[in-house]
């Protein structure tokens, strides 16, 4: 698109047009001014879709991302929406020139990986009877076929030592050999902390340091980060990272509305980084650059407090959240393109963050990318929180070391954005 600063109507509309004709039946003409959410032409995943359509063909930067609830959601509405932002349209690279991880030459490996999902499979059909949700809610509205919940004697600890043990074992590490445990996760709200919690159940020594990083649904991109500073001031050392989360409890909240609740499931997952000084194993890969970000402007789409006596306030807005879930990750992927030198179409596995199956196939379509390159763990799981990204990572390594000579190392992207707007993803080759 032209880098003037006026667009005229009747161009505005035709992009309009023909982003909402993308997205319905062939035979589907609706007027200009129709509500098209109100009379149901499309569903609310379906208008996210639009908004990402219309950024994509006019190259605005976060449009509709502060779509006011009065607005009607019609096409004449979009039209008039994208003639005011490109009147007001500034060029901005900062975000990307501050995302950045200077690399230092000092190589770091993922050795081994684990992960444990909670052991009861629930059913969508389920879900929507026990949240009185309407039927399909769940499995068309958001692809979620069934989720993964702990049973009664299942927490975050007992997932997360289970993928611990795994990633331990896989990467022939014991226990004496871990210098850091590093853990993230957003229900454990307790003290001791995860971290202690975790350091004393896998009997890891004295020395060994306990960190708990934040980030929720980025927080294993943030655990990664740390580790890989922390392992090149102790480059003979080995790290432990472990994010888990148990939302099947946390958001059985009289608070929390059905329609969040039941994206959710329970797991965790494990990894073991070391310099590639002290690795010998057919299967390490090696941990490229990270970038990493905070978008402010999208965080009032989800706020979680808890007050005193432990009762959960939440705000959530889905179609916000989800276009700043889509376009946010296709910038990261694009980022990670430069950093690696290596185009998306060459990569073996996208380990993403997932809120929904349907989200993830608006990015797949955005970003260009065959949707069978993503480990799609959502669709029968839910949504991991900050465990999510790891497990459709370890599913991707599991395949490939399945069926393919593990001379040759896999080109796997990782991409996640969590409530704030904190985002980050590297690249493992």
């Amino acid at each position: 698109m032209s880098s003037s600063a006026y667009m005229d109507e009747s161009h505005a509309l035709e992009i309009c047009r023909m982003c909402v004709a993308g997205r319905l039946p062939s035979q589907a003409h609706p007027e200009d001014d129709e509500d098209l959410v109100r009379t149901g032409a499309l569903d609310s995943m379906g208008w996210v879709d639009v908004l990402i359509s219309v950024e994509s063909a006019t190259g605005l930067r976060d449009f509709g991302s502060d779509w006011p609830e009065n607005r009607p959601k019609s096409i004449r509405a979009l039209a008039e929406a994208i003639r005011a932002a490109h009147l007001g349209r500034t060029e901005q690279n900062a975000a990307e020139r501050l995302a950045t991880s200077a690399e230092n030459g000092s190589e770091i490996t993922i050795r081994g990986w684990g992960y444990a999902l909670g052991s009861v499979t629930v059913d969508a059909e389920q879900i929507e009877r026990e949240l009185h949700l309407a039927p399909h809610k769940i499995r068309d509205g958001a692809g979620i076929h069934s989720l993964r919940f702990a049973d009664a004697s299942e927490d975050e600890l007992i997932l997360g030592q289970k993928a611990a043990e795994t990633a331990l074992d896989t990467a022939g590490v014991d226990v004496e050999g871990v210098d850091f445990l590093l853990t993230t996760s957003t229900t454990f709200l307790r003290l001791p902390s995860f971290a202690a919690s975790l350091h004393s159940r896998l009997l890891l020594q004295e020395s060994c340091g306990a960190f708990d990083i934040g980030g929720a649904c980025a927080g294993l991109i943030y655990t990664l980060a740390v580790a890989k500073s922390l392992l090149r001031t102790s480059p003979q050392g080995a790290a432990l990272i472990v994010a888990s989360e148990i939302h099947s409890r946390r958001l059985k909240h009289p608070g929390v509305p059905g329609e969040f609740r039941g994206l959710f499931g329970d797991g965790a997952c494990a990894f073991v980084l070391s310099s590639a000084a002290t690795t010998n194993q057919e299967h390490s890969l090696k941990l490229g650059d990270l970038v990493w970000g905070c978008s402010g402007h999208s965080a009032s789409a989800l706020t979680v407090n808890v007050d005193e006596n432990t009762s959960l306030a939440l705000q959530f807005k889905g179609e916000p959240l989800a276009r700043a879930a889509v376009v946010q990750t296709d910038r990261i992927l694009k980022m990670l393109e430069k950093k690696s030198g290596r185009p998306l179409a060459e990569a073996d596995y996208l380990a993403l963050h997932q809120p929904n199956p349907r989200v993830v196939e608006m990015l797949a379509e955005k970003a260009q990318v065959p949707l069978e390159k993503i480990p799609l763990i959502s669709r029968t799981c839910g949504n991991l929180g900050s465990a999510t990204c790891g497990v459709s990572l370890c599913q991707a390594l599991t395949e490939f070391y399945g069926r393919q000579d593990p001379s040759r190392a896999p080109l796997i992207f990782l991409a996640a954005v969590g409530p704030g707007l904190v985002w980050g993803g590297t690249f493992l080759k």
